[in-house]
């Protein structure tokens, strides 16, 4: 233990200056010479930062946290370079995304379909034999710039000869090569009176001759289809597979998630997250929900209540913690669309207030898939109601996407004490039917300076790895411009570089009860941070999306690059 004296300067109506008599251990570590910018309440800018254990000990001066040090304390010199907190995405399927993550090829922020070709094809060189190539989401056709072109059966045959390939574009629709519709059973050409066909088969696109072209329709329902014919993923792969994909996630400079479940998700797949947890400890903290269905039958509510009362929030740890109910509870009541809104029965409205009854009875935090106003308007209605019975303020209940909401509803939203989960997925392109539906109006969902300049506590994310891209910097970038990844502008309202910055750090940790953990650059919280390859701040606009870590820190330890 050793005696510092530190100087602070606090603003108030005037700037006076306070001496502070600290006891202090001496640091484990410390990073000396950056552009640190801390994300804290006054967005401070430093040059050093000073870690003890998993958390932060001092940020300041360079001869400020050199005081803190031993001679033999580690240092790391910085080089001048940026360093932000660890990025935070606050709508990220991830968890559903491991089970066959070593076999995608991830073409997230792809402008180019060459380029998505080339992806493809050096992954399948890295496949073993027999072992499928995929990529399951997270791209679309409409961010291409050089051609938006279908995927073709020849072209997927020539990147992944005799092995099966299943190319998904979000969750529109798909690709698959010969080897594929082989281990389908689905003939590759028929005649026209074989050509009634059910099941996936039904999905499947043909030309005029009967030939498969190698795309399948359908969606959702297609998907699913698809998904029960997936190669089975022993608990040994899966787990491998998540670290495999962690990884991944802090190459982009990810260190937390808030994972919603969803449509396809494996309850098992938390378990094998908690024993990495215990066993060699995880490099991406994961903030999850209690989901994994789309419950639309009054049984499944009543399922979903007797596991809500049956279970408690927030009994986990900085890595893993089970702590809100949603993004679908009941799908009848709230699960829209970009394009449509819900429309409940009395029934429907009646089982969605049981769930949320049960919910904040239980202390659970809740975030309610809604993007339009009119389903906005039933959620907000029915959480009126429920506050009436159980004051929800203190449980964070979130709207997530949020796409079309208005300014009326945003006010509701500041009384309840809600947040807002914004999503970044209109970066893909493939506008034309929300423009069409809504006219110019489409250039302001999601409504991000509207949202912004209301004061309501908000945060952003992705929506992926299927439904979105995942990439972090991407969604930066996109908030900062307005554009789409193939360069057009699909957003009026922008947010300056701070304002985003925040909104995927400080902001995210508030809306998972995490403040007190992560999102900042400041004495106590857990030393998740990213070192970067620029400056964020001043590279021109649109390099934004394009900046990686040179180091990714998660609890003061690297887990991804070097320094």
């Amino acid at each position: 233990m050793k005696l510092i004296k530190l100087t602070f300067a606090i603003a108030v109506s005037s700037v006076v200056s306070h001496s502070l008599l600290l006891a202090q251990e001496s640091p484990d570590q410390i990073f000396l010479n950056g552009k640190i910018a801390t994300v804290d309440d006054f967005f401070s800018i430093s040059e050093a930062v000073a870690i003890k254990g998993d958390r932060i000990l001092a940020v300041g001066t360079n001869e400020e946290i050199e005081s803190l040090s031993e001679p033999s304390t580690p240092r790391t010199n910085l080089d001048g370079r940026t360093v932000i907190p660890g990025l935070i995405d606050n709508h990220n399927h991830v968890v559903r995304a491991t089970e066959y993550w070593p076999n995608e090829a991830r073409l997230d922020g792809v402008t180019n379909r060459s380029e998505a070709l080339e992806i493809l094809s050096a992954k399948a060189e890295t496949l073993a034999s027999g072992n499928w190539l995929m990529s399951l989401g997270g791209w679309s056709e409409a961010q291409f710039i050089d051609s938006q072109a279908d995927f073709t059966l020849a072209e997927l045959d020539a990147v992944a000869p005799g092995r099966p390939a299943f190319i998904q574009s979000v969750y529109h629709h798909a690709f698959g090569n010969t080897a594929w519709f082989n281990a389908m059973g689905i003939p590759l050409n028929t005649s026209e009176e074989e050509q009634s066909a059910t099941g996936l088969a039904a999905h499947v696109v043909r030309d005029v001759s009967g030939q498969v072209t190698g795309r399948l329709n359908g969606g959702f329902p297609m998907i699913e289809l698809a998904l029960q014919n997936f190669p089975p993923v022993s608990s040994e792969q899966q787990i491998e597979a998540i670290k495999s994909s962690f990884t991944h996630l802090n190459s982009i400079g990810l260190t937390t998630v808030y994972d919603p479940a969803g449509v396809g998700i494996r309850r098992e797949s938390y378990a094998r997250l908690r024993e990495i947890a215990l066993d060699s400890g995880l490099t991406v903290r994961i903030y999850h929900t209690l989901g994994g269905s789309t419950p639309r039958t009054p049984r499944d509510a009543r399922d979903l209540i007797a596991e809500i009362e049956g279970s408690k929030p927030f009994q986990g740890n900085v890595f893993i913690d089970l702590i809100a109910v949603g993004e679908i509870y009941y799908t009848p009541f709230h699960w829209d669309n970009t394009l449509q809104p819900t429309n409940p029965e009395s029934n429907d409205v009646a089982w969605a207030r049981q769930i949320l009854i049960a919910s904040a009875q239980g202390g659970w935090s809740v975030q309610t898939h809604a993007t339009q106003p009119e389903t906005i308007d039933y959620l907000l209605d029915l959480v009126a109601e429920v506050n009436q019975i159980h004051p929800v303020r203190q449980l964070r209940w979130s709207i997530t996407h949020a796409d079309n909401i208005n300014a009326e509803q945003l006010e509701r939203v500041r009384h309840l004490g809600m947040n807002i989960q914004l999503r970044s997925n209109t970066v893909m392109g493939g506008r034309g039917p929300v423009f069409e539906k809504f006219g110019d109006a489409a250039y302001n969902m999601p409504p991000l300076r509207m949202v912004q300049d209301s004061g309501v506590s908000y945060g952003l994310g992705t929506d992926g790895t299927k439904a979105a891209q995942i990439n972090p910097f991407v969604t930066l970038w996109w908030a900062v411009t307005g554009k789409a990844l193939n360069g057009e502008i699909i957003q009026h309202q922008t947010l300056t570089r701070e304002e985003a910055l925040i909104a995927t750090t400080r902001a995210n940790a508030l809306l998972m009860f995490q403040e007190q953990n992560i999102g900042a650059i400041k004495p106590g919280l857990l030393a998740d941070m990213l070192v970067l390859d620029r400056d964020y701040f001043t590279v021109p606009a649109d390099e934004i999306k394009d900046i990686r870590p040179v180091a990714t820190i998660v609890g003061g330890r690297i887990v991804y690059g070097n320094l």
